[in-house]
């Protein structure tokens, strides 16, 4: 059914109007074209005016008519299976079912209708996909549900992996497209943006699809590639289904008994169907209204990284045994005492077991997919959606995996999103497909908004910071000292001594106090002597003797693994959302298909992060800070015997802290009185984090807390406070400042134009897009100066008269070039200029090295507006200029002949900054007192210019191959370099400085199902190189204090040969079936009773063959922790891994059972398989040390010029098998053969 809506051009253009007013959206990023032609079989003419509608599991979702040529045209329709109906007046029609829609590209569907006699019934035939795509477009692939439902693999992430150019080796678990960085590649779930998980139910995708290359003018920030997941949409009809999948269950000792090791477990379910209706006049239902489509899992994995050969772990006796007796003397070889040594470091090799499962590493989630489809005609659609998706399990840590398992942190996700999306079609009636050329005209207007909260804490303290930690409570006892004063004959207060420390253990953390519980009965209490240190006479002697205090952890044991008890020292909290609007409208104009379209998009991200053990310090060092001093003005003079003693108070100095004066409030002191207070005395349950001030907190630099968002607290902010506010804005009694810092508020805003059309048999697809990337946040006006420094358009004149005579600027330099003197304070002459990161000498001449304009300082001194000693401020920074980006698209394909296709792309792609460019001013704030890397707020956008050439053919009648070549150069990649020169001292943050480029080939051969089998295998050649293969390769190079070199080397990720494979054999069923046959004898009838032994069963494989990426070997073994640089042997990435091979498994065999006849028959399918992940344990090497070359050895044990540091050890033994069993990493190895069973019931 078509809908007789007369179009106007006068709403058009009203339409085109709003849309160019809307500054919106969107993408159109998933919807596909249905096109065709309409023809009298007979007299073999075009049939005008046949009506051609599309169902959607049984749910009209659009139609049209055709034109005077029986062509037509549907457009935009969602991706998914639809049924085509054609009918037309004294014709039979006809309806030809499971066509294919996939997104941003054109299915071509014809029909040849009879004339004669009408049969009530449609005519039915089953759609085939054509071995080529006519449409050229994107390059990459497409895997529909029919075929996810058969494939090994659950995530879309896995489905993704399949097609040619799509890898994960060597990215760390993320997905390279084409040699791009894995944070090139963006994922779209129904055309919404994901930020967090992209976890769905696999019972709700719909299809997968992969752009590799060619990406359209309607999809952008993207330089790598595009994932796009559409979901199912609801149905006439109530379908459903549940599936339980199983590989063992946990058992109570963190194991798993089962097919294997690793206790995966999966429980799913599906609904969909009509929840309202339309009703006629008389009642009866028409067709749905509203449609529903439900699904949700939920997945308990109790390792979800398993292992080859298992894991190291200590024995539990031997751990009871150090948790009882964890500490020994350390006495000397000349037998004197020296505080405490850990009974850990002298443990035997059969003290630890290897077990198969990795430990506090289990992880459940659930995800859940709503969809509600409103039907009011077949011109306009309104779908609601959502999708959301929750975690929570251990963060798991290799370092604690050997005795300290039970102090992963706990990681607690949930990602949502929700959108609600219009679209309207305008059918032109007959007279009007007549009088113009304007046809399939539609909008849609989409709304989503999402969000991603993440927290990470100690499960058993949570918020309750100051529990963390705790080792237990310290009784300090305090006498005053003196000294003789000889010319007064008396003794004279000089300040105050601990004589002893008590201890009572804390119930908080049992494992830390039992050290300390041993180490105040190790020892001897002895009275105290001022002439000789004892080891409980003071906090000091305490920790000097290998005990804890109150925030301090164990060291870890050798350097290497952490002792048991070990704190997680870390609180955090993410809360990052995302709103966006869209708009896209779309016209045939003639043969040019116009679209166009409009992208807002405003993002929030907020953080919080704490070391909470490190409260318990910072409380110490601020507690008391300002009564340490004597009051010499408060004295008291006493006598013991003869002796006159003359004791002072303490002097109330001005430098008390938020800390102290919070504390004495809650005390119930006098928050200005010279009361000491021992913290290390005090129930942590009544210390709390804003008692701190945040100055306290950000402690010069070392700071415990990092924030965005909110308060340095932990308290969401309401309001984006200014940059003004941080330097200034203190507390409500104008005492402490608070430090304020607002959110990450970007704004990324686009429009595109595309137009399709056809010239001498080219179909061409032309378009540009322009995006507008706001960073919306603060900048250094100048990056080399943390503070306001002279141009040299504001010296000359009277300034420039203010130094020596005679200094004359040379014509070469511009007056926005910054200056530099010879000195900060009271300067006399310049030395030399500077254009953004070019440098010049007094003379004008370009120098390399800016350290030989520091004439008399350490680094080249800018001339400074207020002088070295004016504090950092806000005028400092300016606000981010917006960058504007203007990208054309094209791509063309010819199409040679019914069989054979040649196409080619040229793109320019960009992508705002995805990383390290959220704007701190605390790291500017302290830059003088700390070498960190930091991010920077100006980066720009990245860019990259993609082409590709390619053909297809068709070899048989159901097989084709498919060659393209490929190139891609990158630019603007971000990296990390260093300012040298800057002011007040060089800092290291990121640029735009990185390139590199993709250059490869890929041949695909896609065979149909021939008898019992399909396939669809690839090949991809590709050689992808570049100055950085992610943002901090350069570190290591700048921390060795060379420039900013940038050389051409391979990527981590270049995997130069990989081969991808998926093969489906599958027997049908009665007919169908040519499978074994078991003869049960013969029935009564005469006939022989025959079991199909295997219909309706199938295999289906996932082989991937990949060469192995590389790594930068060394000549000479260095340790794993660190404290000896490696030396490169050769050059960067210049040695490769071994080749890398697997291959998963689906066995399935499906029962079908048919209830009731007719229209009221329904279909229930019952589906066993086994899912078999490496199915032949391939033993593959994700990572080596760089030395030895091998995952298992790094080659230290066994060098020469380390034994004596080796034998220094405490234990040297135990110290090499601690270092064996480090080195024996098994994340160095790819994940083992994993065995799951699976039941799926649907109707």
């Amino acid at each position: 059914m078509t809908c007789n809506t007369r179009f106007m051009l006068r709403p058009l253009t009203l339409f085109f109007a709003a849309l160019l007013a809307v500054g919106s959206v969107s993408a159109q990023v998933g919807s596909g074209t249905l096109k065709g032609e309409v023809m009298d079989l007979d007299a073999n003419e075009p049939l005008p005016f046949a009506s051609v509608v599309i169902f959607l599991n049984g749910n009209q979702v659009s139609g049209t008519n055709t034109d005077f040529d029986g062509e037509y045209t549907i457009k935009p329709i969602q991706p998914g299976t639809y049924d085509v109906l054609f009918s037309f007046v004294g014709y039979q029609s006809r309806k030809i079912t499971g066509v294919k829609i996939t997104a941003n590209k054109i299915s071509f569907v014809n029909a040849d209708l009879s004339a004669g006699v009408m049969m009530e019934e449609a005519e039915v035939i089953e759609y085939t996909v054509p071995l080529i795509d006519k449409d050229g477009g994107a390059s990459g692939g497409t895997v529909t549900r029919e075929d996810i439902d058969k494939m090994p693999g659950r995530s879309a992430a896995s489905i993704a992996t399949t097609v040619a150019g799509a890898n994960t080796a060597g990215t760390g678990g993320g997905i390279s497209i084409r040699g791009a960085r894995p944070s090139s590649t963006w994922v779209y779930i129904d055309g919404i943006k994901v930020r967090g998980s992209s976890a769905l139910p696999k019972s709700a995708i719909e299809e997968v699809q992969v752009v590799t290359g060619g990406i359209p003018a309607n999809i952008g920030d993207a330089t790598g590639g595009v994932i796009n997941i559409s979901l199912r949409n609801s149905s006439s009809k109530w379908f459903g289904g549940g599936e339980i999948i199983t590989s063992g269950l946990p058992t109570p000792d963190g194991g798993a008994v089962g097919l294997d090791d690793f206790g995966y477990n999966v429980l799913e379910g599906s609904l969909s169907g009509p929840i309202l209706f339309t009703k006629d006049e008389e009642g009866k239902k028409i067709r749905p209204l509203l449609g529903l489509f439900l699904s949700g899992n939920y997945t308990y994995q109790q390792d979800p990284r398993p292992t080859f050969g298992g894991n190291y772990k200590m024995r539990d006796d031997i751990r009871e045994q150090i948790l009882n007796n964890p500490l020994r003397q350390n006495i000397s070889s000349s037998g004197e005492v020296n505080g405490a040594l850990y009974n850990a470091d002298f443990l035997t090799p059969n003290a630890f077991e290897r077990i198969p499962t990795r430990l506090n590493a289990a992880n459940q989630n659930a995800s859940l997919v709503a969809k509600i489809d409103v039907n009011t005609n077949e011109t306009t659609s309104l779908t609601f959606g959502a999708t959301g998706y929750y975690s929570q399990g251990s963060s798991y840590s290799y370092a604690n995996s050997l005795m300290n398992w039970e102090n992963n942190l706990d990681v607690t996700g949930v990602d949502w999103r929700a959108y609600a999306k219009f679209a309207q079609r305008f059918v032109e009636s007959e007279e009007d497909a007549n009088a113009s050329n304007l046809k399939n005209v539609f909008y849609q207007v989409m709304a989503d908004f999402s969000q991603s909260f993440q927290r990470v804490q100690d499960r058993s303290h949570g918020d309750n910071f100051f529990r963390y930690g705790h080792v237990g409570k310290f009784d300090v006892y305090q006498r005053n000292s003196y000294g003789y004063d000889a010319a007064g004959a008396r003794f004279l207060h000089n300040g105050w001594e601990d004589t002893l420390v008590t201890f009572t253990p804390s119930p908080h953390n049992p494992e830390l106090a039992a050290i300390n519980n041993q180490y105040f009965s190790l020892f001897d209490y002895e009275p105290y002597d001022a002439a000789e240190n004892g080891p409980y006479e003071s906090l000091l002697t305490v920790q000097n003797g290998n005990a804890l205090l109150n925030g301090q952890g164990p060291p870890g044991t050798y350097g290497l693994w952490s002792y048991y008890g070990a704190q997680g020292n870390t609180y955090s909290i993410s809360n990052n959302t995302q709103f966006r609007i869209s708009a896209a409208g779309s016209a045939d104009i003639g043969d040019h298909a116009l679209q166009m379209g409009f992208e807002y998009e405003q993002r929030r991200d907020a953080f919080f992060s704490l070391a909470p053990s490190g409260l318990w310090t910072i409380g110490r060092l601020t507690t008391n800070s300002h009564i340490k001093e004597l009051n010499l003005n408060d004295s008291t003079v006493t006598n013991q015997g003869s002796a006159f003693y003359v004791t002072y108070g303490r002097l109330i100095g001005d430098n008390q802290f938020a800390f102290d004066r919070n504390l004495r409030i809650a005390l119930g002191l006098e928050p200005d009185g010279n009361d000491f207070i021992n913290l290390d005395a005090l129930d942590p349950d009544v210390l709390t984090l804003d008692m701190f001030g945040a100055d306290d907190l950000l402690n010069q630099g070392n700071n415990l807390v990092s924030y965005s968002g909110y308060d340095p607290w932990g308290n969401k902010l309401d309001r984006r406070p200014t940059l003004e506010n941080f330097f200034t804005e203190k507390d409500d009694d104008d005492r402490f400042f608070t430090r304020p810092i607002q959110a990450y508020e970007p704004i990324y805003i686009s429009g595109y134009v595309m137009d399709k059309f056809t010239f001498d048999d080219i179909i061409f697809n032309v378009g540009v897009r322009v995006d507008r990337f706001d960073a919306n946040q603060q900048v250094l006006k100048d990056p080399y100066v943390i503070g306001e420094n002279y141009k040299v358009g504001d010296v000359r004149g009277d300034l420039l008269s203010q130094l020596d005579d005679g200094i004359v600027i040379p014509s070469n330099i511009g007056d926005d070039y910054a200056v530099y003197v010879d000195a900060l304070d009271g300067p006399t002459t310049i030395v030399g200029y500077r254009d953004g990161d070019t440098w010049f000498n007094a003379s004008g001449t370009e120098i390399n090295d800016p350290d030989i304009l520091a004439v008399n300082e350490v680094y080249p001194a800018p001339w400074l507006k207020a002088g070295p000693d004016a504090e950092l401020n806000s005028n400092a920074f300016e606000d981010y200029t917006p960058q504007v980006n203007i990208m054309p698209r094209v791509a063309f394909s010819f199409n040679i002949s019914d069989e054979a296709v040649f196409f080619a792309h040229y793109d320019i792609l960009t992508q705002r900054p995805t990383s390290n460019n959220r704007f701190s001013p605390v790291d500017y704030f302290f830059i003088e007192a700390r070498d960190n890397l930091i991010s920077n707020p100006n980066l720009r956008p990245e860019k990259t210019i993609d082409y590709e050439l390619g053909f297809q053919q068709v070899l048989s009648k159901t097989s084709s191959l498919k060659i393209s070549a490929f190139y891609k150069e990158m630019r603007d990649m971000i990296q990390v370099r260093n300012f040298v020169g800057a002011y007040p001292r060089p800092y290291k943050a990121y640029g735009n400085l990185d390139f590199g480029t993709t250059k490869g080939l890929t041949i695909g051969y896609d065979l149909r199902r021939t008898g019992n089998i399909r396939m669809n295998a690839s090949y991809t050649l590709q050689f992808a190189d570049g100055t950085g293969s992610t943002t901090t390769t350069a570190l290591a190079l700048i921390n060795a204090g060379l420039p900013n070199l940038r050389t051409i080397n391979p990527f981590n990720y270049d995997q130069r040969h990989r081969i991808v494979a998926n093969v489906d054999y599958r027997y049908g069923v009665g007919d169908n079936y040519n499978g074994p046959i078991v003869n049960l004898g013969k029935k009564k009838d005469g006939s022989v009773r025959q079991i199909q032994l295997f219909a309706n069963t199938g295999v289906n494989f996932i082989a991937n063959l990949g060469s192995g990426t590389p790594y930068t070997a060394s000549v000479i073994p260095t340790p794993i922790t660190g404290e000896i640089s490696p030396s490169t042997e050769g050059s960067i990435n210049g040695s490769r891994l071994p080749w890398q091979f697997n291959m998963d498994m689906n066995l399935d065999k499906n029962w079908s059972i048919m209830k009731g006849e007719g229209a009221d028959a329904h279909s229930y399918n019952v589906n066993v398989y086994f899912w078999i992940s490496n199915l032949f344990n391939t033993r593959n090497i994700n990572s080596v040390y760089r030395f030895t070359g091998i995952p298992d050895d790094d080659g230290y044990l066994a060098a020469a010029q380390y034994q004596p540091l080796i034998n220094s050890q405490n234990n040297p033994n135990a110290f090499r098998n601690y270092y064996g069993m480090y080195v024996d990493n098994p994340f160095n190895l790819g994940l083992p053969r994993t065995i799951r069973l699976g039941v799926k019931f649907d109707f």
